[in-house]
Formats: structure tokens, sequence, C-alpha cells
């Protein structure tokens, strides 16, 4: 018995018989899944958002711990406390060591969000507002949407590609008006380069995360990168000299901001949205 070409028939042939397929359940299945995807969908819309109000103060609470320490200082300390943080979440959690291709992974990613990110735009914060760091790391995200789409290989409709080269274009536009040329100032390179960085780091902690989880991701991340920044940070106490006492509470809540939000809490709700949606 045959059907035309390209046709599904609704009968079967059982023991010399027809008898009528089911099809309600593949249709459930179908509906089951779909309300999965948009479930994902709206959770890393969720996520993501929460990571980036987190984000959205790094700036400005930069500039606050500036008023009481220097760039390096409240660069290496990000790492090193959050790194501290993550050890113990690791440790009491018992979480799985991920494997050495994980590892590696982990590590490359940690160089751009723990280390040239919050170098250079702490020695950005100290010539530009907050503001202006804020909008020239407008690219950030774009960045971002890129490296991730290199990393995975995903297919991306070309009015994607049109609306990141036209978020760029603002960008740029708005760095070139405001230094009256092409010429743009030291702090402006240095966040985009900072920028770059961070943005593979995002992408690659993305793409963790769907394997291990978002809180786990930053983790692990923070757990490999966190004995370097330790070093770092005491050879550079060494160098420096003794410390002066910091008056103000302002600067304070800024450099916890920076280690417990910035560098940690804000990662995990990023990375978590990251795997959800894409």
């Amino acid at each position: 018995f045959s059907f035309m070409d390209g046709m599904r028939s609704p009968f079967r042939i059982i023991e010399g018989g027809f008898k009528k397929e089911d099809l309600s359940s593949e249709v459930r299945l179908s509906r089951t899944k779909e309300a999965g995807r948009s479930l994902h969908e709206l959770e890393g819309w969720i996520f993501t958002s929460l990571g980036v109000l987190c984000f959205s103060l790094s700036f400005v609470s930069a500039r606050l711990a500036l008023r009481g320490f220097d760039p390096f200082f409240i660069a290496l300390a990000r790492g090193a406390g959050a790194g501290t943080i993550a050890f113990l979440c690791a440790f009491l959690g018992k979480y799985p060591v991920p494997t050495g291709k994980q590892v590696l992974r982990l590590c490359l990613a940690a160089v751009g969000i723990v280390f040239i990110f919050p170098v250079l735009t702490a020695i950005a914060l100290q010539s530009v507002p907050a503001s202006h760091a804020a909008t020239v790391a407008a690219i950030l995200p774009l960045l971002t949407a890129v490296f991730g789409v290199w990393r995975k290989h995903e297919p991306v409709p070309v009015l994607f590609w049109v609306i990141v080269a036209a978020g760029t274009t603002i960008v740029a536009w708005y760095l070139i008006t405001r230094a009256g040329g092409i010429e743009l100032q030291q702090a402006d390179l240095l966040i985009v380069v900072a920028c770059v960085a961070c943005s593979y780091g995002y992408a690659e902690g993305g793409l963790l995360a769907q394997e291990m989880g978002g809180w786990r991701a930053i983790c692990w991340m923070l757990v490999f990168s966190g004995p370097v920044a330790l070093v770092l940070f005491f050879i550079y106490l060494i160098a420096r000299g003794p410390l002066h006492p910091v008056e103000s509470p302002s600067a304070r809540f800024g450099l916890a901001y920076q280690v417990l939000v910035s560098q940690f809490i804000g990662f995990a709700l990023y990375y978590r949205g990251l795997a959800r949606g894409g």
C-alpha cells in the first residue's frame, strides 16, 4: 500500500489491516517542546537583564572606589576577593571539577573579565566620567553577540548583523563627534580594548554556562584565576608600601560592589541568561 510522495498517511499496516495512527501525542510533544523553548527564552531575557542591571553600576562604583583606592588596587582586589568567595562556594557546594578542556576555556575567559577589563577600565575612569565610559562600553553586548555566534557557529539572520552594525555605528559616531575627529582619547582606546577582551569572556562563559550552569561557570573561572590575582595583589601591596586608612564610605562601598556584584553576582546572572537564551 503506497501514498503520494511527501504525504504522511494517517494509517499504518498492522498484520494485513489498517489502524488509525494516533498523532495527538506527537502534537502534544511538539507543543511541549515549543513551550519549553519559549520558557528558556523568557528566562534568558530575565537573567541577562538582571546581569546587565548589575553591570550598569560597575563604572559608577569604580569611580566611587577611586576616591580612596588606585586603579591597580581596585582591579586586583576585585579578582582576589571574588576568587576567595568563589572558592568557598565551590568547596562548600562540592561542585564537580571541570574537564581539562573546560579549565583551559575558563582560564582564557578569565584573562579578559578578571584582569584586562577591570585594570583598563579603572585606569580609564581616572580621566573620564562613568557616563562617558558607559556610552563607549555600549559596544560590549554587540561584541559579545559576535563572539557568541563565532564560537557556537550559530546561523543568524541578516537583520541581526544590520542591527549590530547600526549599534556600532552609533557608538563610533559618538566617539568621533566628542573627540572632534577620528583621533580617540587614550581612555576611549583603553575602554574599547577592555570591551573586546571582556566580550570574549562573556561569550565563552555563556557557552560554559550551558554545560555547567551560570553560577558554577563563574565560580570555577574565579577559582582558577583567583590564585594569580592573589599573588599579584600581594606583590602590588609589597611594592606599593604601607596603606593609608580610607575614610570615604563611598570608596569602600564602591570597592565592595566591584568585588561582590561586578565580578561575581552579575556574572552568575548574566551567564545563566546566556545559557538559557543563547
